[in-house]
């Protein structure tokens, strides 16, 4: 891994970056190419999207399994399918795709079909954001350790009750606290602690982990209107202003000292939370994500997150003209990260040589993990540029092979965790 904090290293001589010459190349060419590519996958029937013979039985890290067993799921992030997520990503430099009319629907069809259904609106109008239920342990995660919290939190602005994840601290004492937000299917119990073992990286640290769950193809936003599937979603609103309060009211010894980070969809999340409220983090990590959707690429896969879980991305930023893509850019807004410590990292989508048998020989599965972190390579590279272009240090990790799985993201945790934790200490 490459450790670049400083901009006295030039950014682009990185010796575990992907060739920059291709990276430029990748952007604006080959791009909306790789995009439509992974459409076409996802919009196969499941009977197409193997090949004979293809193993559905999980690889050694055991965690992958095969697309036949998930129904076409196009998630390799979430528990769910136990390897990877579609992330909010793209950053090609191009704008010849214009409007929304450019994709036909993705419908629920293509989304991951054993995933939990999204939680719906209650009946009964939200009217004060608090908890309203808690359950202590869970024998799926560390084998029921009680430092594992789940708390039921009612949200006045989605009207809804949602889960939230907790990891406790090892002590009473008063604890920082890490929000980790997880990729598209947003499952719980959290991708980071299954199949992540967040826990036990984090065993020797003093930090309470906050891990929001069930935010279905949200992108952890606002968005401007309720969706038909995936019901009302004001993340940012929840994430920054309804739970903290909660968290932070005493039952939880806290330090005052905030970090947020987030992997494949919630990386896009983390910086752009961030970016929105400067005041609450110090701390930001992103392990392959993507952080505009104003370009071609981002925008379809933006639309991939929302609408292979049965959302309509309309119903998100609208349009593509409508100012709220700008206001969620997370390039536009880096400025607002000077000042905190950072952290990112992506893979580049090149297989090793264990990587066909670690994927179950699944073509799809692989494809896929392979186009989504070149992508994320990509735009991972042109948020490294615009931090070192506006002088904000960051530490930047890229490693020569990986595709868009646990696998990799799990080779990120213990950095990410060295680079942020002085900070909140």
């Amino acid at each position: 891994m490459s450790d670049r904090r400083s901009s006295a290293v030039p950014r682009s001589l990185s010796p575990c970056r992907f060739a920059p010459g291709l990276s430029r190349l990748f952007a604006p060419t080959l791009a909306p190419v790789l995009a439509l590519g992974l459409i076409g996958g996802i919009a196969m029937p499941v009977s197409a999207q193997s090949l004979p013979g293809s193993s559905g039985s999980s690889g050694s890290s055991g965690n992958i399994g095969s697309v036949n067993d998930l129904g076409g799921s196009v998630d390799p992030s979430s528990a769910g399918a136990g390897s990877a997520t579609i992330g909010s990503t793209g950053s090609t430099g191009t704008q010849s795709l214009a409007g929304l009319g450019t994709l036909p629907p993705l419908g629920t069809g293509s989304q991951n079909t054993l995933a939990t259904p999204p939680i719906g609106m209650e009946a009964e109008p939200v009217t004060v954001s608090e908890v309203r239920h808690k359950e202590i342990g869970d024998p799926r995660v560390a084998g029921g350790d009680t430092r594992f919290e789940r708390w039921w939190i009612a949200s006045e602005s989605m009207n809804r009750v949602l889960p939230v994840e907790i990891w406790r601290s090892a002590s009473d004492a008063p604890a920082p606290m890490l929000y980790l937000l997880d990729g598209v299917d947003s499952p719980s119990p959290s991708g980071w602690l299954l199949p992540g073992g967040v826990q036990d990286a984090f065993a020797g640290e003093h930090v309470t982990l906050v891990m929001p769950a069930r935010a279905d193809g949200s992108l952890h936003a606002d968005w401007q209107n309720d969706d038909p599937v995936l019901s009302r979603n004001a993340w940012q609103t929840f994430l920054t202003e309804e739970l903290p309060p909660l968290l932070e009211s005493g039952e939880l010894p806290f330090t005052g000292k905030r970090g947020v980070a987030g992997l494949s969809m919630g990386a896009a999340s983390a910086v752009t939370l961030a970016e929105r409220r400067p005041d609450l983090f110090s701390a930001v990590g992103a392990i392959a994500g993507c952080y505009t959707a104003r370009d071609d690429l981002g925008f379809v896969l933006a639309k991939i997150v929302t609408e292979t879980r049965g959302g309509n991305i309309a119903n998100l930023w609208g349009p593509r003209t409508d100012p709220a893509y700008a206001e969620n850019d997370g390039l536009l807004h880096a400025e607002k990260l000077r000042g905190k410590t950072l952290y990112l990292a992506t893979a580049t989508g090149m297989p090793d040589a264990t990587e066909w048998d670690r994927n179950g020989r699944d073509l799809l599965r692989f494809s896929q993990g392979t186009g989504l972190e070149i992508a994320t390579h990509a735009c991972t590279v042109a948020m490294d540029r615009r931090l070192d272009e506006l002088g904000i240090p960051a530490r930047v990790d890229y490693l020569p092979t990986g595709l868009h799985n646990w696998d990799n993201f799990g080779r990120f945790i213990a950095p990410m965790r060295d680079t942020l934790m002085p900070a909140l200490r």
